[in-house]
């Protein structure tokens, strides 16, 4: 079985003999983590009665599955990390595995993006049908092009079906043009929704009186109601205006997730460990400006686990 290997920074402290002889623990000692560690050992072998027969009956994977938690606080306090002989680093790891993949628009893009205020209502099954193959495809992260002309209301729409019927995790905005892809950020569909309807009241209340049942055959109903509310508007453009980057940013704001690493800072432990420290679940790789891949935060750290474990 291949081990973790890790060498601990020299710190001054108190010997182990004179903690020991004390009684006392030494300064600074992790209590909390150890502690997080052996109950998430007692849990997962009380857990392995209810298993499927084979699973998790060796202890060298209970011990992996309860230190994945515990990686992003361990990896700062390490110099370094091995699977057996070999060091482990975000390029030795398959990207499949450390990435769920970013699903496109494609063609539902141009359908979406090229209708006034009054037509919107027509793409609504462009909407539907998009959103029924990313629910089957059970994506969790979609990539809005912003250098297409989103308006206000279709991206609404869009993102409360998102958030209602699928499980997509993030909305991963970019800008394209001649063939680069330009990472923006990212937020959840519904702290999209949500920073809508509070800049703009009339969409909550539409929602609200409009009955949403069953959104295949309600949802056109939905977005007409909504078209139709702006419309009566003083301020029809106001109410679904253009949205662009600099628009986004100011309406989702803190929610909005704009932080990124380029490629060249993930090389290495300490690359791995910028990832794994991070405070987002998903992080945004860029690569010279040109494309970007965005990483699972729990992906990487369940890979670095399974290769410390020689699977």
């Amino acid at each position: 079985m291949s081990t973790i290997i890790a060498t601990a920074k020299d710190k001054p402290g108190r010997s182990p003999v004179g903690w020991l002889a004390s009684g006392r623990l030494p300064d600074r000692y992790p209590l909390g983590p150890v502690g997080a560690f052996l109950l998430l050992v007692a849990c997962l072998v009380a857990l392995r009665a209810e298993l499927p027969d084979g699973s998790l009956n060796e202890l060298h994977w209970v011990l992996a599955v309860a230190a994945i938690p515990l990686l992003p606080w361990l990896l700062p306090h390490v110099k370094g990390l091995r699977a057996g002989p070999v060091e482990v680093e975000l390029r030795d790891l398959d990207p499949e595995q450390i990435g769920p993949g970013v699903e496109e628009m494609d063609h539902a893009t141009e359908a979406l993006t090229e209708l006034s205020i009054p037509d919107t209502p027509n793409g609504a099954s462009d909407i539907l049908d998009r959103v029924r193959e990313i629910e089957a495809e059970r994506a969790e992260l979609v990539a809005i092009d912003l250098s297409a002309k989103w308006r206000l209301s279709t991206l609404y729409f869009f993102a409360f079906l998102l958030e209602s019927r699928t499980s997509v995790r993030r909305l991963v905005f970019e800008e394209r043009a001649f063939g680069k892809r330009t990472f923006l950020g990212m937020c959840s569909p519904r702290d999209l929704r949500q920073s809508i309807e509070r800049e703009r009241p009339l969409y909550r209340d539409v929602r609200k009186r409009t009955p949403l049942v069953d959104l295949d055959s309600s949802g056109q109903a939905f977005l007409r109601a909504l078209v139709d509310e702006i419309c009566d508007a003083d301020d029809r453009d106001g109410h679904s205006p253009l949205l662009g980057r600099s628009g986004l940013k100011q309406l989702v704001g803190s929610a909005f997730e704009p932080e990124w690493l380029e490629r060249g800072e993930i090389e290495g432990l300490p690359g791995l460990r910028r990832v794994l420290g991070s405070e987002r679940q998903y992080v945004a790789v860029v690569e010279r400006d040109v494309s970007y891949q965005v990483l699972d935060r729990m992906r990487v750290a369940l890979a670095v686990a399974r290769r410390a474990a020689g699977a």
